[in-house]
């Protein structure tokens, strides 16, 4: 049974269709992998074929290899009857896991210089928990020192520090320079539909910024 979007109606530029994936990106809630067309909302709601087809179109959620869950007795055996990644994380008592204290980023004159500086997130896929890091808690995430592997998904953010407030436009519409605020709610909505919590963790689009 295929199913249900959040919404009825997704406008054009909620949409994103004909993605294609190889593998080893997402798989159905039954922990089936796939491997093929594919196209996701703004909600964060990914699905499965070119465009959304009701009766057909199946939720994917991100992919975890579970050959690599392992517990401190040894392999753990999954039940057939779990339906979701969340469902075998919950039940997994994951060993040597630390749940580093949010950090931030302090730029540097070179960070200035460059006119960007990274920004680092670990998201918890099993609750949707979005923390953010400094570098050096960021590098510990997936090691014995740091965040499990298995729970934690981390990722990088470029965000904008130098510039004009807002995109300068040339006589033909096209930017010209790009803004500080513009560039980094880009880069959001972009990442938050992997992410849908730095949506609303984002506040402030000209932080740490000079303009």
């Amino acid at each position: 049974m295929a199913d249900e979007r959040r919404r009825i109606y997704y406008t054009k530029a909620q949409t994103s269709e004909g993605l294609v994936t190889d593998g080893k990106e997402w798989m159905f809630t039954d922990n089936t992998e796939y491997i093929g067309q594919y196209h996701r909302y703004t909600t964060g709601e990914v699905f499965s074929e070119p465009s959304f087809i009701k009766g057909k179109s199946r939720k994917l959620i991100p992919y975890i290899d579970l050959s690599e869950i392992r517990i401190a007795s040894g392999d753990i055996s999954l039940n057939s009857e779990l339906n979701s990644e969340y469902n075998v994380v919950k039940n997994i008592d994951v060993p040597k896991s630390v749940n580093l204290n949010p950090t931030t980023i302090t730029p540097t004159v070179d960070d200035f210089k460059n006119g960007y500086v990274l920004r680092y997130f670990a998201f918890k896929v099993n609750d949707e928990q979005l923390v953010e890091l400094d570098n050096p808690s960021y590098k510990k995430v997936g090691t014995e020192n740091g965040m499990d592997k298995i729970l934690w998904r981390k990722f990088e953010m470029k965000w904008k520090i130098v510039g004009p407030e807002h995109d300068v436009l040339n006589i033909r519409g096209d930017i010209e320079e790009s803004g500080i605020i513009d560039t980094n709610m880009r880069t959001v909505a972009m990442l938050s539909e992997t992410y849908p919590p730095l949506m609303d963790y984002i506040v402030d689009y000209r932080e740490f910024s000079k303009f």
